[in-house]
């Protein structure tokens, strides 16, 4: 509970004046024993005793009058989002889930974003002056809100084609926290809910609810729920587009929600090819339709971009879809290490027979320092950390956008060489009988990530009975099942080094089988080749785009109309820049409606509290004023103690017949 007027209720002292008073009566009549009144007493002992608790419950009932009647004058605020204790706050960090999926308008007028504005300024509106701060999904800083009325028209409030990453969020919150010193701070959490973006398996949870537990003093959470979505949603998204014999083909997905699986639908679409616009019309059955379009193109085009769209519903961002095309270029992917099972391995899975766009070399005769990597895709290196003239090609290699993947030696100590600030400790071994196995890891992203039908890969089946744990500073992307590091990974400039934590040697793990390796090389490989391809894809805020000083992506597509911007970091669209063409697109996971339920955030976060909103309610606001309700309760107490003060009614004696 909150007050407007705490001060006020310094005066609850008031309610000690019936209880001095009824003393003070006591005082004056003392009992005095008189021995000709004992029998008297004596046989009125049982009347005495419910006399006594009726003047009790009178004086109860006046304390609880003047307790009721200060507390209305203090006003009262309440609401499920403010708890005991809220009065006296500092300051509000907002975090704000910038995500796709705000945008969707369960109303069909204001999007779920649209609502968090109003309810802030309303609630801050019943709030004692404090600072507002805000944490977006986005930018992931913090921006000072000079008052809560400036909220809906800042740029970094705005909703973006990306995700959200909460825990992620929560963890950036931490160091704001501890080092601004603001007192008494609540965090509030305004989302949608959408799983993708609470990510209940991170295992970032535990850190972040240890640290805010050791703030000196702990924030309270609460939580904005925007649980509405639109009755019926249908979403697009190109999986693929690659040039066959002359034709652009198309590979699309089609998902309907809200709809009745057994009824087909007929859906014009337009497919847009360098600007050119075509409609089609598709029919559409099931929740999910997938759909192969091939395209002819002219003779002299091998390369270009373009998207797909459906009409505009209650949730527009997933209705159009972006893509490019271009020749693909191969993959030289180079294996540097000592000869043997591991090398074999390794080769085997960066260029598995029969896959086309794939050429591994293992330069086992040729001088480190004298191996060009200028033309490669992927360098895969096992063994002694590289040397100086080495370590120095590889750092070049990376920020120019080239991928390494680093694995330990096959010997019992760590390495003192560092590699990008991260290096290997000595070995360790399982307990008998017993493995190490991956538990968790990014299934949001990164090259870990789950397939455009949201399947995972099979990481969890890695087994090691020895491993390498890592030192410094790195990204997890797996983790064991005792939380260490499995795989981590440190970016530098346009590219990445990753750093895996055990050997694909049986003697060591059963990483050969290719449960994790396989996936993760040829994603690699696929994004190394990238930057020698003139069409690429990514998300919207990826941070593989290549960033530049001097050069500005500039918008390529004219899909511009709704949502018009010119940064990758938040609007999907096609963009130049350089040489290069970008396909940017929300992260598919923003298509999927699942919400995290209300007992997994308890899990997550025991101590938050849950308000459900809901948008387009007139005035809407977190708290309401109580001061009506406590008037009616001194009222009542009242009218009961003065119902209980009433003397009792005394039965008439007869009157006796006068005689005569």
């Amino acid at each position: 509970m909150s007050f407007t007027s705490p001060w006020l209720l310094w005066t609850l002292f008031a309610a000690s004046i019936p209880i001095i008073i009824h003393l003070v009566n006591r005082w004056r009549h003392r009992s005095v024993h008189w021995a000709a009144m004992e029998f008297l007493l004596r046989a009125a002992r049982e009347t005495r005793g419910t006399k006594k608790l009726l003047h009790y419950l009178i004086l109860a009932l006046r304390v609880l009058a003047v307790v009721a009647l200060v507390t209305a004058f203090a006003r009262p605020l309440l609401g499920s989002f403010f708890g005991w204790g809220s009065s006296g706050l500092n300051e509000v960090l907002l975090v704000l889930d910038r995500s796709a999926s705000m945008d969707a308008r369960p109303d069909k007028t204001n999007s779920l974003r649209d609502t968090v504005p109003p309810l802030v300024k309303s609630t801050f509106d019943q709030l004692s002056s404090c600072r507002l701060s805000l944490l977006d999904s986005t930018t992931e800083t913090i921006t000072q809100i000079p008052a809560p009325d400036a909220l809906a028209d800042l740029t970094v409030s705005k909703v973006t084609d990306g995700g959200a990453d909460i825990p992620s969020l929560l963890q950036k919150a931490i160091p704001y926290l501890e080092e601004s010193a603001s007192g008494k701070t609540e965090i509030w959490i305004a989302s949608d809910m959408q799983s993708s973006s609470w990510r209940p398996n991170s295992p970032v949870w535990s850190s972040v609810r240890q640290r805010l537990a050791a703030l000196p003093i702990p924030p309270s959470i609460r939580i904005m729920a925007l649980r509405d979505r639109p009755e019926t949603n249908r979403g697009i998204r190109i999986t693929q587009a690659q040039i066959n014999n002359g034709r652009l083909v198309l590979d699309m997905e089609i998902l309907r929600q809200g709809f009745d699986p057994n009824q087909p639908e007929e859906v014009p679409v337009n497919i847009s090819v360098n600007n050119s616009v075509t409609t089609s019309t598709l029919q559409l059955a099931g929740e999910t339709t997938t759909i192969r379009k091939e395209i002819p193109l002219p003779q002299d085009k091998e390369s270009g971009f373009g998207y797909v769209s459906l009409p505009h519903d209650d949730f527009s961002r997933d209705d159009i879809s972006f893509f490019t095309f271009a020749p693909k270029p191969l993959a030289n992917i180079l294996i540097n290490g000592p000869s043997g099972e591991a090398g074999k391995i390794l080769s085997l899975m960066a260029a598995p027979p029969g896959l086309p766009g794939r050429k591994a070399t293992m330069p086992n005769t040729v001088r480190s320092g004298q191996l060009n990597l200028s033309s490669q895709a992927l360098v895969i290196w096992h063994g002694p950390p590289p040397r100086a003239d080495m370590e120095e090609k590889l750092k070049t290699f990376i920020e120019e956008g080239g991928l390494v993947l680093f694995l330990p030696d096959d010997t019992a100590h760590g390495t003192r060489r560092q590699f990008l600030g991260v290096s290997w400790g000595a070995m360790e071994m399982a307990p008998a009988d017993e493995y190490f196995r991956v538990e968790s890891w990014d299934r949001q992203r990164g090259f870990l990530r789950d397939g455009t039908d949201q399947t995972s890969i099979p990481a969890n089946r890695l087994r090691a009975i020895r491993r390498k744990p890592l030192a410094g500073k790195y990204r997890v992307l797996a983790s064991w099942d005792d939380g260490t590091c499995a795989l981590g990974q440190v970016r530098a400039g346009a590219g990445s080094a990753l750093f895996l934590t055990t050997l694909p040697k049986y003697s060591w793990s059963n990483l050969a089988d290719g449960h994790l390796l396989l996936p993760l090389l040829q994603r690699m490989a696929d994004r190394g080749a990238e930057r020698f391809s003139s069409a690429i894809s990514l998300r919207v805020n990826d941070p593989a785009l290549p960033q530049s000083a001097t050069d500005v992506p500039m918008r390529m597509d004219d899909a511009q109309g709704s949502h018009p911007s010119g940064s990758p970091v938040d609007t999907a669209g096609v963009y130049r820049l350089g040489a290069q063409t970008y396909a940017v697109n929300r992260p598919w996971s923003e298509d999927n409606p699942d919400q995290i339920t209300d007992e997994k955030i308890h899990i997550l976060l025991p101590d938050a509290a849950i308000s459900a909103t809901q948008g387009g309610v007139e005035n809407p606001s977190l708290v309401q004023e109580a001061w009506k309700l406590f008037l009616l309760i001194a009222l009542g107490c009242l009218l009961l103690e003065a119902l209980l003060c009433l003397p009792k009614r005394t039965a008439k004696r007869p009157i006796p017949a006068n005689r005569l």
